[in-house]
């Protein structure tokens, strides 16, 4: 992270207190969770949830460093936590800790939370890297070993870690049920973190009240208010009336207004997370990269990023960004050249009909539908701009947008995504600190239900190049590999790349001690947010 990539603005003609309420901190977004259970769902908003309530592991601080919370030790060769073949990785926990309810969290609630990711049964989202695992066992009540069937160099960032999805589950409470896609659990989670579940008023907003009997002792905040909104522009009134004290993913669209509000602090922080368009492979108009490679030259992505992100974004090539170890930046662009794509819609079959729409010999017209959120303005701007874009060049783009909850839901209950139930879709990753989550989302062996790769996109080189860049934990050798993904992800045009967000931190001055992160979630240290 540099300081060039960094921007804190504040006004310094605002009202005292904004209408704060001492000790209680009121945030908001578009999104309502699909589930309090991690097992259940994987969107952005819910792993932020997840800080309060859960615990994990090693949480990833600002400087994306592995914390320890509920391991003591981040385990390695050196420490003897990572056995000399690399197959076997103990983990000491810390004594002490107790669940909301007064029960001890033990080395038994791992065992069980690593069952109920792996159980056929549970309507789990994603179990990249859990499937590595060969075993697992509890030597004593303090000591929780994994045994790999082979060298898994993900480990440590993934095996109950904010970027692997999952935190320990309580298994006095949930080992009894067959499957866990329909218990009290979802709606009344338990965890080990530092503030308890309160409430939960569908459609309107959950509630937190701070844990008195958390390890590291009683969270400075007394409150937590997480306010559902499903439109920008009804957050950003609620800001200007002080009904607010944060929004840690405003949009970049609002970015002008934003600048605009008093008594807030405007941040500008790099991320791990990238824009991008993806084509279902379902769809047989996919099937040519030609077709494909011409929708990436028709998409004026700086154009976008100027008119629509206000210059707040990055240009986007890959998945890597500049600051990971494994950046590529020799990878094919596709720099706005509508003239190029015209060319490669030519050779592909698809000629100008007498209306500007290109049709193919059979008479089947160019055309498809383009997918986004509901009520996300910088996502309706893009999408409204590629439409435009794909338009000048003969392909007709018809817009249907759907809910969060719809969109991002699992494949089991049919989400939009997850199922395949699209043509076009323009959404955001939040990339992982160690690139191995590209394996749950680009290789043939991640479609759905088995992962995340909703492209439904099939390449054998690239899971040739996954699973080599998971062999070993050399990282010059991973990177080789990653080198190849990234090229193979430019070049084919699956998933086109938009851009690389810098986030947009919306705070009020009486929020204290709030430490932006790069990976995964800036909640990694709420135990120490204070509002005063």
């Amino acid at each position: 992270m540099t300081s060039a990539c960094s921007k804190v603005s504040q006004s310094t003609t605002a009202p005292e207190n904004n209408g704060a309420i001492p000790g209680t901190l009121r945030y908001a977004d578009l999104s309502e969770p699909v589930s309090l259970n991690p097992l259940l769902r994987l969107e952005a908003i819910s792993t932020d949830m997840d800080m309060f309530v859960y615990g994990f592991f090693f949480n990833l601080d600002d400087k994306e460093r592995l914390v320890p919370e509920l391991a003591l030790t981040v385990p390695s060769y050196e420490n003897g936590g990572i056995s000399k073949d690399g197959l076997t990785i103990t983990y000491h926990l810390r004594h002490g800790v107790k669940w909301h309810d007064g029960a001890p969290f033990t080395a038994h609630d791992c065992v069980f939370s690593f069952h109920a990711i792996m159980n056929p049964a549970n309507n789990v989202q994603s179990r990249a890297g859990w499937d590595h695992v060969a075993s697992v066992a509890e030597p004593d009540p303090y000591t929780f070993v994994v045994h790999l069937a082979k060298i898994y160099p993900a480990a440590l960032t993934t095996f109950f870690v904010p970027s692997g999805n999952y935190p320990v589950l309580p298994a006095h409470l949930l080992e009894k049920y067959p499957n866990l896609n329909q218990v009290p659990f979802n709606t009344h989670p338990i965890g080990t973190g530092p503030f308890k579940f309160v409430k939960w008023v569908h459609g309107d907003h959950i509630e937190w009240e701070a844990n008195p009997d958390y390890w590291r002792g009683a969270p400075k905040l007394k409150r937590i208010v997480y306010k559902i909104i499903p439109d920008d522009n009804t957050i950003l009134t609620e800001l200007q009336t002080g009904e607010l004290d944060a929004w840690f993913r405003a949009p970049s669209s609002l970015y002008p207004e934003l600048q605009k509000l008093k008594n807030y602090r405007i941040q500008l922080e790099p991320s791990n997370l990238f824009a991008h368009t993806d084509l279902n492979m379902k769809n047989p108009i996919f099937d040519d990269i030609r077709v494909r490679q011409a929708i990436n030259y028709a998409i004026d992505k700086k154009g976008i990023i100027h008119n629509v992100t206000h210059d707040v974004h990055l240009p986007a090539y890959a998945d890597q960004p500049s600051f990971s170890w494994a950046y590529e930046p020799d990878v094919m662009h596709f720099d706005y050249n509508p003239e190029k794509a015209k060319q490669l819609l030519d050779e592909a079959g698809w000629t100008v009909g007498p209306d500007g729409i290109r049709v193919n010999k059979q008479g089947e017209k160019l055309t498809f539908a383009l997918s986004t959120v509901s009520g996300g303005t910088t996502g309706i701007l893009a999408e409204t701009y590629i439409q435009r874009n794909l338009r000048d060049v003969g392909i007709d783009a018809t817009v249907k947008n759907y809910p969060t909850q719809l969109f991002f839901g699992g494949y089991q209950q049919g989400g939009i995504l997850q199922a395949g139930k699209y043509d076009v879709a323009l959404f955001s990753w939040v990339a992982g600190v160690d690139p191995s989550d590209d394996e749950m989302i680009y290789a043939c062996y991640g479609i759905p239900p088995k992962g995340q790769n909703s492209m439904y996109w099939c390449d054998p080189r690239m899971d040739a190049a996954q699973k080599g860049a998971l062999s070993t934990y050399d990282r010059a050798t991973r990177k080789k590999y990653y080198s190849i993904i990234q090229k193979l992800l430019a070049s084919e045009s699956v998933t086109i790349f938009q851009w690389f967000a810098r986030q947009i931190y919306v705070t009020s001055p009486d929020f204290k001690n709030f430490k932006p992160a790069p990976a995964v979630t800036s909640n990694w240290n709420t135990w120490e947010w204070e509002m005063k």
